[in-house]
Order: structure tokens, then C-alpha cells, then sequence
């Protein structure tokens, strides 16, 4: 059974192949049938997947064949003939033929949708690994922002640090400098002091030359007058006794 469908998938190729060049020239039979009925709103039909399906030139087997279409082929529905079985179509690059209603379905095939279902998955497969790179990334970016913040912080603390430093040397300085300050003032006084003090004591020192030198004045005239009275008076007791 398998090599009859085969030998008659390759004959309808061959006889699809040798019917290309006459089928410009060949008017689409069937269409004039009082059984066909036109589809005007270009409902889609896809070819079942249990078979490769004709397409011929007219509504019927004995009309030559065109092409032959393959699982899931998307067709344009143009037109039915309810009386003999057959649909006028419309492929997807724009032939138009004459298949077998009972090979065509109004949803995709169960192998297109594990297609499609299979090209959605490889999407989100990508997503999902560009997502995990881009998550990557920024774990790396958040980690590298953490380390930038952690490195302010200490620089912070040691500015803070550095600060204070700078206030309590400033502070120290100003207390240094005042006392400075204090300590020359009272050096000035204690100068001022000094100098009326040596001023005081030279005056002193002139005072007391001079009582000296009253004093000694005072024993050489009190000495002379001693030296004088004294004889004296020891002369005329002296003449008196005698």
C-alpha cells in the first residue's frame, strides 16, 4: 500500500511537472456547472494530512492534473460542487485547481499546529535565553552597582571621619591661639610689672644710698661735736677738781 501511494505521489509530480507549460493556456473547467456554487469571501482550507492531494484542471479524476499539494498546503476556497465532491481553490502562490472537498479542513492540520506549536516553543526557548543572558546581566550590573555603593559609603565614613578631624584640629588650633593669645597679654603685664617693680626697687636702692649717706653725715658731725664738747668738758672738770 505504502509504495502505491508513493508510485502515485511521484506520477502525479511528473504529470504536475509536464502540465505547468499548458496550464496557462487552459481555461478552468467546471465553473460553469449549475452545481457550483462560488465562495466569495476567501475562506482558507488546508489539505488533511493522511495524503497528497491533486489539484486539476476541472471538477472531476478524468480532468489533467496541475499540481499535486502537499500536507497542511494553505488554500484559498473560490468555490464547492456539492454534486460531484470537488472545491475550486486558490494556492498559496496564486494557482488555482479543482480538489476533492473530503480532503479539505477548515483548521490546520494536527501536523501543522505541532509546527507551529514547535516554532512557538523555539521562540520562547529564545526569549527564555535572551531574557536569562539579559538577567545575567543585570544581576552583574546590580552586584557592580552594590560594590560602587559600599565604596561611597566607606569613602563617605572617611571624609566624615577626615572632618572631623579637620574641626577638632581647627577647634584645638583656636583654643591653642586664644590661650596664645591670653599668655602674651599676661606676659605684657607681667613685664609692665616688672619693669615698675626694677623702677621701684632702684628708687629704693637711691633712698636708701641716701640714708646712708645721711646717716654717715649725721655720725661725723655728731662725732666731731663729740670730739670737740667731750675734751672739753673733760678739761674743765679736770680744773674744777683741781
Amino acid at each position: 500500500m505504502k509504495f502505491l501511494r508513493y508510485a502515485g505521489i511521484c506520477l502525479s509530480l511528473l504529470v504536475a511537472a509536464g502540465a505547468v507549460n499548458a496550464e496557462e493556456s487552459e481555461p478552468m473547467a467546471g465553473i460553469d456547472d449549475p452545481n457550483y456554487v462560488a465562495v466569495t469571501t476567501g475562506e482558507k482550507r488546508y489539505v488533511t494530512d493522511e495524503l497528497w492531494l491533486q489539484l486539476r484542471t476541472g471538477p472531476g479524476s478524468q480532468y489533467r492534473i496541475l499540481q499535486a499539494l502537499k500536507t497542511g498546503e494553505h488554500l484559498v476556497l473560490l468555490g464547492q460542487n456539492n454534486d460531484n465532491g470537488y472545491s475550486l481553490v486558490r494556492t498559496s502562490k496564486g494557482r488555482e485547481g479543482w480538489v476533492l472537498t473530503r480532503y479539505l479542513l477548515d483548521q490546520i492540520t494536527a501536523k501543522e499546529k505541532l509546527i507551529l506549536v514547535q516554532q512557538e516553543l523555539d521562540r520562547l526557548k529564545a526569549e527564555m535565553g535572551s531574557s536569562g543572558s539579559q538577567i545575567v546581566e543585570m544581576q552583574q550590573e546590580l552586584t557592580q552597582l552594590r560594590s560602587e555603593r559600599e565604596e561611597l559609603r566607606r569613602t563617605a565614613t572617611e571624609a566624615t571621619t577626615e572632618l572631623e578631624n579637620i574641626r577638632e584640629i581647627s577647634s584645638n588650633a583656636m583654643a591653642l591661639n586664644d590661650k596664645v593669645h591670653r599668655l602674651s597679654t599676661r606676659t605684657q603685664e607681667l613685664e609692665i610689672q616688672l619693669e615698675a617693680a626694677n623702677a621701684e626697687n632702684a628708687q629704693l636702692e637711691a633712698d636708701r644710698d641716701f640714708n646712708y649717706l645721711l646717716y654717715g653725715g649725721g655720725l661725723v658731725v655728731l662725732g666731731g661735736f663729740f670730739g670737740l664738747i667731750v675734751p672739753s668738758l673733760f678739761r674743765k672738770k679736770t680744773s674744777n677738781w683741781a
